[in-house]
């Protein structure tokens, strides 16, 4: 386990089928992290493998240069660490300890060879570290390899990981006819999928669950479907597909050549091949597992690595993954303003609960806190105009522990409350595709609690030392108990009075009582 009590980074090393990656983490002084550096090579090193399952080191040598770079750039960002794992590709070459000798001393690295278990061990903290999920199973499919985990109520119950992975598979049954499949090609595939799948039959004990997938082939899924939608959020971590979805790339991407397939908004280029295969075992999988939905997930291996670094084996999974979130964007906030944002999320919470006469509902809580705990996050690119770029931040960054709906909603009461330039915008019509009905008035409502709370503690000294509301009927009685004169916040008060009274139709009855300095 790392000592987290400083800021610390690490470098994080994946010598994966298809690619190379490099990703140097931050860790914050207290909680969180942030990527600081992210590298990518295309390898294939799947396709380099003889018919004998040998990896000859003539084709492995290209790679030693990549590594290199890789290990240049993490001293460049002086790195305390760096951890360098190979998985699948030379995991199953017959000559795998041979190439890792050789990579290390080439490279002056200390490469790990993955087991394939550990391999979806790693995967699993990454996802359910940054989605608040409690059971599915994970899918991560990659060159040469495809890992299965079921988890339970955030523990990990079973791995499996499969020799075959979309580079592989389009070795062996690919490359024809200027890419297309024919269904010899796809039935051969499927069977050979399902064969090994059999061999598992927890895989398909438990249908009914979501599927969370990792890699390259549905993430590249997720990216065309959403141009394909024309969907209005540029995220694709937690996106969401059914089961008709992917049936629909299914049955359009085999007869397609690599050329046509060039053309298709959102697939990548380098992509155009092994994303049949890729999809092949996806769908069958799916199927047999009888699972209920498709959600993306932006993060895996390379995460799960850096929380096992950052948390040590023995806590490496999160209790609460929205919380660790939160607390890893404030980390970085200066300690007056960290003052700030808790007491206006902790005033927020009261008049909502206030408003509902007692009745309070978790989840327009966990808005509501969200959005007032991270409603100046804007101020870190510029403190002019920060609501605009509070609303560019939330609604592009994967917030870990909320879905994309959320997502929405917490940038917009966020921005309401900062007194932004929404009002008159139809926000329900800009996201149409991702918002229910009810949610503009929902942003609306809950945006004006988050303003009133925040003029509460414009100075961002916390002056008030208590406040009562209470409802009855139309008629709401607010007292605010301030330990100085405030007058900063008396005039923001009556200001963010009006919009409380038009957004919730009541009438407030507003006393304010001050300390006088006269």
């Amino acid at each position: 386990m790392h000592n987290s009590s400083k800021q610390s980074r690490v470098g994080i090393m994946d010598i994966g089928s298809n690619s190379i990656r490099l990703v140097i983490y931050e860790n914050g002084s207290g909680m969180g992290f942030k990527v600081l550096k992210e590298c990518r090579e295309s390898a294939r090193l799947s396709a380099i493998v003889t018919p004998e399952g040998v990896m000859p080191l003539e084709s492995v040598s290209q790679i030693v240069p990549v590594l290199r770079q890789f290990a240049e750039v993490s001293r460049a960002y002086e790195v305390s660490e760096i951890r360098a794992v190979a998985t699948a590709a030379i995991r199953n070459a017959v000559n795998g300890e041979q190439v890792i000798q050789y990579l290390n001393q080439e490279t002056g690295l200390a490469i790990e060879l993955l087991p394939g278990e550990m391999e979806g061990h790693y995967g699993f903290l990454g996802v359910v570290n940054r989605i608040d999920i409690r059971d599915g199973f994970i899918i991560d499919i990659g060159g040469g390899s495809t890992e299965i985990t079921l988890f339970q109520e955030r523990k990990r119950i079973s791995s499996v990981s499969f020799p075959f992975g979309a580079v592989n598979m389009n070795v062996r049954f690919g490359g024809k006819q200027e890419g297309r499949w024919d269904e010899k090609a796809i039935s051969g595939l499927e069977t050979m999928v399902m064969k090994a799948a059999n061999e598992h039959p927890w895989i398909s004990q438990h249908p009914g669950l979501p599927m969370v997938g990792l890699g390259g082939t549905i993430r590249a899924i997720g990216k065309m479907h959403q141009r394909k939608r024309k969907y209005s959020m540029e995220q694709i971590h937690q996106y969401q597909l059914q089961a008709e979805d992917t049936d629909y790339y299914y049955q359009q991407l085999p007869s397609m050549t690599n050329e046509e397939r060039k053309r298709i908004a959102g697939l990548s280029k380098n992509r155009t091949d092994i994303i049949v295969p890729g999809t092949i075992i996806l769908r069958t999988l799916f199927r047999h597992m009888q699972c209920a939905h498709y959600v993306i997930s932006g993060s895996g291996l390379r995460d799960g690595l850096y929380f096992e670094w950052e948390r040590g084996k023995a806590n490496a999974v999160l209790d609460d993954v929205l919380e660790y979130e939160i607390e890893s964007v404030m980390d970085s906030e200066p300690l007056p303003r960290q003052r700030h944002l808790r007491q206006v999320a902790d005033l927020s919470v009261q008049l909502y609960q206030a408003l509902g006469e007692g009745l309070d509902d978790p989840w327009n809580v966990k808005l509501l806190r969200t959005a007032a705990l991270l409603h100046q996050v804007g101020m870190k690119v510029s403190y002019h105009d920060y609501e605009e770029h509070t609303r560019y931040l939330l609604t592009t960054r994967a917030l870990a522990g909320l879905d994309h709906r959320e997502t929405v909603l917490v940038a917009f009461i966020a921005i309401f409350g900062s007194k932004g330039k929404i009002k008159k915008r139809r926000i329900s019509v800009e996201y149409a595709d991702i918002l229910h009905p009810n949610d503009e008035e929902r942003i609306r409502r809950l945006g004006a609690l988050l303003q009133l709370a925040a003029s509460m503690d414009t100075s961002e000294t916390q002056p008030v030392e208590r406040m009562q509301a209470v409802r009855k009927g139309r008629d709401f009685e607010l007292t605010i108990q301030c330990r100085t004169e405030a007058s900063m916040e008396v005039v923001e008060i009556t200001e963010a009075v009006k919009d409380l009274e038009k957004e919730w139709d009541v009438r407030v009855r507003l006393v304010v009582r001050t300390v006088s300095r006269s």
